[in-house]
């Protein structure tokens, strides 16, 4: 009798641990990596880009890939976002899945005009996490979600979908994701910066054959929940030197015969009280010289270095006032600790007269060390 009742208890445990009931196996749904989403003549273009795991399998254990990885797009329009979205899943053979997405792309008419809509939808959507990354682009979406990759890696090892490496070994301008963004949108001071993309051929080729890669070229700007417009990164040069995010910043002095690595700077900005806000601007950081071709000397580069430093800050505040937007995100202290002293509007007026004073100090650690 004993017998009969342990064999009884241990089938029903073998049946409820026989499997995960409603598991859906990995090629029974179709995984979005990225969304695409413009916007014209009242409708929303929503535009999907799907991971294929087999691609992803072979570059990860190790296979080299002799032919591209092809790039799965799928395009729907709609009033709305989710009506284009519903369009689709009745279309598509594999259910749609948005727990993989990384990366939402807008267009600049999209940013400009439609706003709201994107930041419900993102909020609304279970399955679309709040860390994915935010890009903007001028340039057909499609263009760019069909980009190339080098070595023929799958799309999700592009600059759209993995931008960490770059914004950690080479800053020059913030590339955030959706969570930053959203947290600081609806103060009324400081800007959101969605980082630009262009397609770029004139600098890589396999056998000949140019890439189409994509790049960030400038910025989309939004202050109080209004578009000001495109900045291309050459006016963002300055955003460099009071971003926590910057490790590495490469510069070049003396027409490219100087090179050096600017190492953790470390920003300061003092708020100087008056009849409105201005700021003193401090930049301390250590730097590697890694090439001087005139062995000019240590005190000759510092000095042209930091008056490098200052010029590009200064570059920055000329571009902020011009578009009426604080790019620099100075006005974020003074609202955080001060916004009795003077109220929103003094705070968020910004132009070049509210840099008081900018102090740069560097230090060059080491000369070129050549291998022995």
């Amino acid at each position: 009798m004993k017998k009969i009742l342990l064999i009884i208890m241990i089938s029903s445990q073998l049946f409820l641990l026989s499997g995960c009931w409603g598991a859906k196996e990995i090629q029974s749904q179709t995984y979005i990596t990225g969304v695409g989403l413009d916007y014209a003549e009242g409708e929303f273009t929503v535009y999907i880009q799907a991971l294929n795991f087999a691609n992803v399998a072979k570059q990860e254990g190790g296979s080299s890939l002799q032919e591209a990885s092809p790039i799965f797009i799928g395009e729907s329009k709609g009033k709305t976002i989710q009506a284009a979205l519903s369009k689709l899943e009745q279309k598509v053979a594999l259910p749609l899945y948005y727990g993989h997405v990384k990366t939402i792309l807008l267009s600049e008419t999209v940013i400009k005009e439609q706003m709201k809509s994107i930041i419900e939808f993102i909020g609304q959507n279970p399955s679309l996490r709040y860390n994915i990354w935010f890009f903007g682009t001028k340039l057909d979406i499609k263009e760019i979600l069909t980009g190339e990759s080098f070595f023929n890696y799958p799309s999700i090892y592009t600059i759209l979908h993995n931008p960490e490496i770059l914004t950690t070994s080479n800053f020059f301008i913030p590339i955030e994701k959706y969570n930053k963004f959203i947290s600081t949108y609806y103060q009324p001071v400081g800007t959101q910066i969605i980082p630009a993309l262009e397609m770029i051929k004139a600098h890589f080729s396999e056998d000949e054959k140019k890439k189409n890669v994509a790049a960030v070229t400038g910025g989309f700007v939004i202050s109080q929940q209004q578009y000001k417009g495109w900045v291309n990164k050459e006016d963002l040069v300055g955003l460099k030197w009071l971003s926590k995010e910057a490790t590495n910043i490469p510069l070049s002095l003396f027409e490219e015969k100087v090179s050096v690595i600017i190492q953790k700077p470390k920003r300061t900005i003092k708020v100087v009280k008056g009849h409105k806000p201005s700021y003193h601007l401090i930049v301390k950081a250590n730097a590697v010289l890694t090439q001087n071709e005139e062995d000019m000397s240590i005190d000759t580069i510092k000095k042209e270095l930091e008056n490098k430093i200052k010029s590009e800050l200064l570059e920055t505040m000329k571009k902020s006032e011009e578009i009426n937007a604080d790019l620099l995100n100075i006005s974020e202290k003074t609202y955080r600790y001060h916004v009795k002293k003077w109220g929103v509007s003094a705070i968020h007026s910004i132009d070049k007269e509210s840099i008081e004073h900018i102090e740069v100090k560097i230090h060059i650690e080491q000369n070129i060390n050549y291998k022995r």
